[in-house]
């Protein structure tokens, strides 16, 4: 992760694009299983060009992304033929559970191409790995402290959804978050004033919460321990980007925000 944010553009794409594939499949084997396969391929394929499509934007400018952008209409309309092609009961029900990644999971790793790249093309994935430092101190923090002080005659947080989260994780979480994020202030890897770091941090980690309590949600309604098994001891992708996919999203629309104002 750190390699495809530093390194060069290009491998943040693949890096980027391979984790959104990942998470499709993930996804897609937990609600779906084998129900819909040929939309299955089409919902992956329009995942991974949404992607590819708005980093071109990103990077590129619109002129050279527009084509990339149209051609997204032919898997998203061969979803539908697929669900029209299909004969079971639920069909349309199900066809909600092909499109539900591309708003849960493609459309906030698109987002983070306008992070990564500034209005002049210029590759600074730094500033997302930031964000990443953050996220991971605050579920580091979530887990030392509620492990220490929120097991056993803690406060539950969300008891119906995830047993194990107290609100003394999530204030672990929220010290830790904003620690770091002042570090990395200090450290100039994000460049605004301190408290745009601490509002950013809060942000982050409030988000990256309810990010994590509704996978969690997910998990429980479908009945799965891990999303996946890529990753021993830790489930899937789409377990370790859960807190990502709705956290970023926001404290990259205010980034874009502090920095159109200034």
């Amino acid at each position: 992760m750190i390699a495809g944010l530093l390194v060069h553009p290009l491998g943040y794409a693949v890096l980027m694009a391979s984790c959104v594939g990942i998470m499709f499949i993930e996804f897609y084997r937990m609600t779906l299983g084998n129900l819909h396969k040929t939309g299955q391929v089409f919902g992956f394929l329009s995942g991974i060009l949404l992607f590819v499509a708005t980093y071109i934007l990103a990077r590129y400018g619109f002129t050279t992304a527009r084509f990339w952008l149209m051609s997204l209409l032919i898997p998203v309309t061969a979803i539908w033929i697929s669900v029209l092609y299909n004969r079971g009961k639920d069909s349309f029900r199900n066809a909600a559970l092909l499109f539900l990644p591309l708003l849960y999971i493609a459309v906030p790793f698109s987002i983070f191409n306008f992070l990564a790249f500034n209005p002049l093309g210029m590759f600074q994935g730094i500033y997302l790995l930031a964000l990443f430092v953050i996220l991971w101190a605050s579920d580091i923090g979530g887990y030392l402290i509620g492990m220490a002080f929120g097991q056993k005659n803690g406060h539950k947080l969300f008891p119906s959804i995830s047993p194990k989260k107290s609100w003394e994780g999530f204030f672990g979480s929220l010290v830790f978050s904003q620690g770091v994020a002042f570090a990395l202030f200090k450290l100039n890897m994000i460049p605004f004033e301190w408290y745009h770091c601490a509002l950013l941090a809060l942000i982050i980690c409030v988000f990256g919460v309810l990010g994590d309590l509704t996978e969690s949600g997910m998990k429980r309604y479908f009945g799965v321990k891990d999303t996946g098994t890529i990753m021993p001891g830790h489930g899937g992708l789409l377990d370790r980007f859960d807190g990502a996919l709705i956290s970023f999203p926001i404290a990259i629309t205010y980034i874009l925000f502090v920095l159109y104002l200034n």
